[in-house]
């Protein structure tokens, strides 16, 4: 083999060494990437989501086509250039005809509009600022949508995990009664009212795993991840409760709401831009004024005799009379702004009683969860006296069972509360934009 093939083997096997090692190098990014989150927590779930969820990614899109049509409207003050060719034969007098040829360039600058340009550039800019609080607004809605579901796996672990005490306390018994049903001490009564209460347990507990499993994989679907969550959020987190303790009462809620919510901001944004665009209708009876220079070969009479003519000046547009159009366009101009208008307001009364609603909502319930928790610590109380007096003979197995569900339905009724308060915190933070996705 030649210097020159073993070259380029040498060469080859060196591209290939690289662009192998460029591959491993993403996929082992890729991967340490996914073990740096081992299980998602709720701040998690709320930043995936907000970044993942397609309405997001159609939100960006038309938050770009937007972005486009400022460059459109900066477009009317710049320079203009383009070719043209003609040619035609018509009369030049009466008797005669002669046949006319061009071909050459065009070039024009607006100098002077009376504003129509700078309120053209106005109302995309508008309309773009607008666009971009509707992507907020997005990251904001799917962060909740997703958040929530999570909750909903957060409650269905609990629950899971207080109704398997049941199960677990039902089938000890069911054990123990067997051993007295041997000897006598029990009835096939109490045994059978034993195990229904057992078999009722393992079927609440596999509804709420595929409660569990359900939630579970679509938070896994919004935040596009394939790991589970943190045991450690269970019942522990505050990351809610720690952003809702800045909005001190329920006014400075309503006014952050209204200050910050991107809904609100983006109706805003679309009102103004539909004012600039009436202002631009109202002066589109002025004129517009361009400087306008033209090149190029002309020829009277044939293709072979060209000749360069040149010619720059002044061009002034000034409409005349449109059939009542212009004045139209401008009246339906002013009504689309006012609709705008109206929005807006109604938009902020909406919101105003959502926040009020949701705060007082949150206030009742962390009194409620106080209450529900000392009714599930005095049925506790209550369970575990039932029990000494059932061993003691003064109470009934009967009478046990149904002191033990009714502690089973305060803590089922604790969680309720709990993560209805947590679900109305999320809203809450959601509408006064407060809710951590950055």
């Amino acid at each position: 083999m030649s210097l020159t093939s073993n070259l380029k083997c040498t060469a080859m096997s060196a591209v290939t060494l690289l662009a192998l090692g460029a591959y491993n190098s993403v996929q082992a990014q890729s991967l340490a990437a996914e073990s740096t989150t081992n299980c998602l927590r709720l701040a998690d779930v709320l930043k995936l989501s907000a970044e993942r969820a397609p309405s997001v990614l159609i939100a960006r899109g038309f938050e770009t086509e937007a972005d486009s049509q400022i460059k459109e409207a900066k477009s009317l003050f710049r320079p203009r250039v383009s070719a043209f060719g003609r040619s035609g034969a018509g009369d030049t007098g009466i008797v005669d005809s002669g046949v006319s040829n061009q071909a050459g360039l065009r070039a024009s600058q607006r100098v002077f509009d009376f504003g129509d340009a700078k309120y053209a550039r106005r109302t995309a800019q508008s309309n773009f600022e607008a666009s971009i609080e509707d992507t907020r607004q997005a990251r904001l809605t799917a962060a909740r949508e997703t958040g929530a579901t999570f909750l909903t796996l957060l409650e269905a672990e609990e629950q899971i995990a207080l109704t398997s005490r049941r199960r677990d306390y039902f089938a000890q018994q069911l054990a123990a009664t067997d051993k007295l049903l041997q000897v006598g001490a029990a009835t096939r009564t109490e045994r059978a009212a034993v195990a229904s209460q057992l078999a009722d347990a393992e079927s609440f507990v596999l509804e709420l795993e595929f409660r569990r499993e359900s939630a579970l994989a679509q938070v896994q679907i919004d935040t596009e991840s394939r790991v589970n969550h943190c045991a450690s959020e269970i019942g522990t987190n505050n990351l809610l409760k720690n952003n809702f303790v800045r909005l001190q009462n329920e006014e400075v809620a309503a006014q952050a709401a209204v200050a910050n919510n991107p809904n609100i901001k983006a109706l805003d944004k679309r009102a103004d831009g539909l004012e600039a665009a009436k202002e631009r209708e109202r002066r589109s009876r002025l004129p517009i004024l361009e400087v306008v220079a033209t090149g190029a070969y002309s020829s009277l009479g044939g293709f072979d005799s060209f000749e360069f003519q040149e010619r720059i000046g002044v061009n002034v547009t000034v409409p005349l009379y449109a059939g009542n159009s212009i004045a139209a366009r401008r009246q339906g101009a002013g009504a689309r702004e006012a609709v705008a208008r109206g929005r807006v307001l109604d938009a902020r009364r909406q919101l105003r009683k959502d926040v009020s609603i949701g705060y007082r909502r949150i206030a009742s319930l962390e009194k409620q969860l106080i209450s529900r928790k000392d009714v599930e610590a005095q049925t506790l109380l209550q369970f575990e006296a039932a029990e000494l007096e059932q061993a003691a003979g003064t109470k009934t197995l009967r009478d046990l069972i149904e002191i033990r569900l009714e502690y089973e339905r305060a803590g089922l009724q604790t969680l309720n509360v709990k993560y209805n308060l947590e679900r109305e915190r999320l809203i809450l933070l959601s509408l006064t934009a407060a809710l951590p996705i950055d």
